[in-house]
């Protein structure tokens, strides 16, 4: 099998989404590592991704790989909100697919289409629980600043 390549990529993220999102929010290992760790009402969810889903200034992506059959499979998810020049990042990676480093290159793929379609974005911005090293590792990988806060690490970047 030498040679092949699975080819990523991101696209915007439609109404159809709305359920795999929000199994991927409530995945353990997401809930653990957010800031609000209890599980999201299927109620609430349906409100924020409406709310999401409209508002110009959030960017929502999936990223997938398409199979040899043409098939979209969805690995992860990413969320840019944007406020004063800045891209507020939040990301998962489906849980069968984590450790691949899959999150790294979902990151530096959302930064670029910043780049190409929102020259009003300068930098990009992530924070991370200190109990989720895993994704500070991403940040930096990505060629992020991280400085230490009292409740999390900040993680910033110049894009422009």
């Amino acid at each position: 099998m030498g040679g092949y390549r699975v080819r990523l990529s991101l696209r915007e993220v439609t109404a159809k989404d709305m359920d795999l999102l929000y199994e991927w929010a409530n995945d353990p290992t997401v809930r653990q590592n957010a800031f609000h760790t209890e599980p999201i009402p299927y109620e609430d969810h349906k409100m924020w991704f409406a709310k999401n889903l409209a508002d110009r200034d959030v960017l929502m992506y999936i990223l997938y790989q398409t199979t040899a059959q043409g098939r979209e499979e969805p690995l992860g998810q990413i969320r840019l909100s944007i406020e004063e020049g800045k891209a507020q990042i939040d990301y998962s990676v489906e849980a069968s697919r984590r450790g691949q480093g899959l999150g790294a290159k979902m990151i530096l793929m959302a930064e670029e289409l910043l780049r190409e379609s929102r020259r009003d974005v300068s930098c990009c911005i992530a924070q991370v629980k200190y109990e989720n090293p895993a994704s500070a590792r991403v940040f930096e990988k990505c060629g992020y600043d991280g400085q230490e806060l009292e409740q999390y690490m900040e993680f910033t970047k110049r894009i422009s």
